[in-house]
């Protein structure tokens, strides 16, 4: 496996985007505006409006260190939001799947950049919020991915 390098952690969010819209369905609904890093402003003028999907900052986890390491093992925790209009809640499940098969599906990827798919789960069945008083239905997936990194 490659190391995890500082370049690599920071464009983490650039990697899985580009898994996301490597996938033909998805692809035709979700482009680079509303595959985001950051949760959008849905009264702002530049919002691009509903369906996005939001992949956040990975939350990173220390395994055991030892005296003398040079590289430590560790585990990367990211998680993904998918909303979407209510009145298109019959595309959730499509979506989902396709979400959930591509992540799957890039291992190549993630060891390239010397990350370990360990693997991706949805956290439930999706639910039904209120945004800015607009409902809508959110899914949230976490990617689990694993890595050396140098200390």
């Amino acid at each position: 496996m490659n190391t995890v390098t500082n370049t690599a952690q920071l464009s983490t969010f650039s990697i899985i985007r580009s898994i996301i819209l490597s996938n033909s369905v998805l692809a035709k609904k979700f482009n680079v505006k509303n595959v985001l890093e950051f949760e959008p402003k849905p009264k702002s003028s530049n919002f691009s409006g509903f369906p996005y999907i939001v992949v956040n900052v990975p939350d990173v986890e220390d395994n055991e260190s030892y005296i003398g390491d040079t590289l430590r093992y560790k585990n990367f925790d990211v998680e993904i939001v998918l909303r979407m209009d209510y009145e298109a809640r019959d595309n959730y499940t499509e979506y989902a799947s396709n979400l959930i098969t591509v992540i799957d599906a890039a291992n190549s990827t993630f060891n390239a950049s010397g990350y370990g798919l360990i693997r991706i789960t949805s956290d439930g069945r999706p639910q039904s919020i209120t945004v800015h008083s607009k409902e809508i239905i959110e899914g949230t997936f976490t990617l689990e991915l694993d890595g050396e990194v140098l200390v």
